[in-house]
């Protein structure tokens, strides 16, 4: 073998993937890893057996953070998450997420967290799923680390096996000697060895609903700039009081407004003013103006959803029904 070839070798081998933590740091076997019987993808339920690769990215990759990234630094800030209990000291509440786009995006007192997967701590799957894709190592070295945030403190280890954060039965010790030997493998500094949506901590849901809208009109997406990044509205009394609730206050304001104008041109004295005339003229008739075109935005907007849910529904059965039924012709 020449010079040439060895060097090769060598570099080959260098970059060869590997499990970021030790072998005998392993905290779950493999025969003990059970991943669920079906899950959701698209419309319909696949098996995670069937195709593995599939099943590992749809569980670990942030595809949705990474249409955006560019702009997640209005989102949230480059630094690591707080813990859990310091989670716990600013009133939010942690919700359970399966989704990996999810993890660690806020909304007014929400956190939605997604469970540490039991498979993550096996050495042994690391080498046999997840060493063979550059990206999905990624993306599970930077799943492990949002943990290496989130679990500093014995207390946090607790809230975490209470919440089912974390796989039933590990111990608080087991735990640090895992982190230490993981954190040994990634570079804190620079975070190479993780997916970049990890080179963020918190991510907050308004501006990623943004973003992702913004995104939208770019790409002339239209469900993407209806649904955002990430719905939190499931009919249309919750969709008005969290996007129109300012109306009210504005009209509260109008109505105070208009009632002090009444009261001041009843005075003798504001009567024969000239200038006030003139200011309670403009005043209202550009209180009634936006009153009414607010109306009618707030009425056509709720038309239009009305009419795109309905038609995107329809479709959406028709394109099922006819997909079920070219299966079933090519199954016969």
């Amino acid at each position: 073998m020449g010079t040439n070839e060895w060097l090769a070798l060598q570099d080959k081998a260098s970059c060869t993937l590997r499990p970021p933590f030790i072998t005998d740091k392993g905290l779950i076997h493999a025969h003990c890893i059970v991943h669920p019987a079906a899950v959701r993808r698209g419309y319909s339920l696949a098996r995670p057996e069937s195709d593995i690769a599939q099943f590992l990215s749809d569980e670990l990759r942030t595809p949705k953070l990474d249409a955006i990234h560019s702009w997640l630094w209005l989102a949230g800030l480059p630094v690591a998450a707080r813990s859990l209990q310091r989670q716990c000291l600013t009133n939010r509440n942690i919700f359970l997420t399966e989704r990996p786009d999810e993890h660690i995006v806020w909304w007014h007192d929400r956190v939605f967290l997604k469970p540490l997967p039991d498979y993550l701590l096996c050495h042994d799957f690391w080498v046999t799923n997840l060493c063979q894709d550059e990206a999905l190592h990624h993306s599970a070295c930077g799943l492990l680390l949002s943990y290496a945030w989130l679990v500093q403190y014995r207390c946090d280890f607790e809230l975490a096996e209470s919440l089912k954060l974390i796989p039933d039965g590990l111990e608080w010790k087991a735990w640090v000697e895992f982190m230490k030997s993981f954190l040994s493998y990634i570079d804190l500094d620079t975070l190479e060895q993780v997916d970049r949506r990890y080179q963020y901590g918190e991510l907050r849901l308004s501006r990623l609903n943004l973003l992702t809208r913004m995104k939208a009109l770019s790409i002339r997406s239209e469900g993407s700039f209806i649904y955002g990044f990430m719905s939190t509205s499931t009919w249309y009394t919750a969709f008005l009081q969290r996007n129109f609730a300012w109306l009210a206050a504005v009209f509260i304001y109008i109505t105070v407004l208009l009632s002090t104008l009444q009261v001041g041109l009843a005075t003798s004295a504001l009567q024969k003013s000239r200038p006030f005339q003139t200011m309670s003229h403009g005043l209202t008739l550009a209180s009634l103006t936006g009153s009414f075109m607010a109306a009618v935005a707030v009425f056509l907007l709720v038309g239009f959803l009305f009419w795109y849910h309905l038609m995107t529904t329809m479709l959406f059965h028709r394109k099922v029904r006819k997909s079920r039924g070219n299966k079933g012709a090519k199954n016969a």
